[in-house]
């Protein structure tokens, strides 16, 4: 494998593993889905450009949210709220995050999860590496990476996340057995 697909590699395993820590930040911050993907898909092509820039992979998820944090402030500032977000909130939620990551580190679901990606047929899993990797612009990139329609690439993407959580719900219940 080439210097270039071993990084993205790296980059969408780190994705992948913080994608509910990152997630669950941005969310509690915007609280709305739409504009948390939107703003988990800036953030990661964000990462995925600067990405030579993380010193350790220790510290990939601090740095992540950090991005993210700016992104968020971004968007608030572009999208003229009416009520003016506090970037002190902010600060506090990225510390309240940090102390629940350092309390769980790797938790059994997350766990689960990378297991049932490396699971996937390879094909799958490339369609969800680049979806959430950051390195596509849009669905409709993705689709004319693989010749297919956009429809068919939302579909496509729902099955293996639908598969890909029926895997870790029977992972999590065996290690409870």
């Amino acid at each position: 494998m080439t210097e270039g697909g071993v990084r993205h590699g790296q980059i969408a395993r780190l994705l992948m593993h913080h994608r509910t820590a990152l997630y669950g930040y941005i969310y509690a911050c915007v609280r709305n889905h739409a504009d948390a993907e939107d703003i988990l898909q800036n953030v990661s092509v964000a990462v995925t450009e600067s990405f030579d820039r993380l010193q350790d992979e220790a510290g990939f998820l601090p740095w992540a949210r950090e991005i993210a944090r700016r992104r968020v402030l971004a968007h608030r500032r572009t999208a003229q709220r009416e009520q003016p977000f506090d970037p002190e909130l902010l600060s506090r939620l990225a510390e309240a995050a940090d102390r629940v990551e350092q309390a769980c580190p790797a938790s059994a679901h997350r766990t689960a999860l990378l297991s049932c990606l490396e699971g996937l047929p390879p094909r799958s899993r490339r369609l969800i590496s680049l979806r959430y990797e950051g390195s596509v612009k849009g669905m409709s990139d993705l689709a004319a990476q693989f010749g297919r329609s956009v429809q068919s690439i939302y579909a496509q993407v729902k099955r293996i996340k639908t598969r890909l959580r029926d895997c870790v719900k029977r992972r999590l219940a065996l290690e409870m057995q």
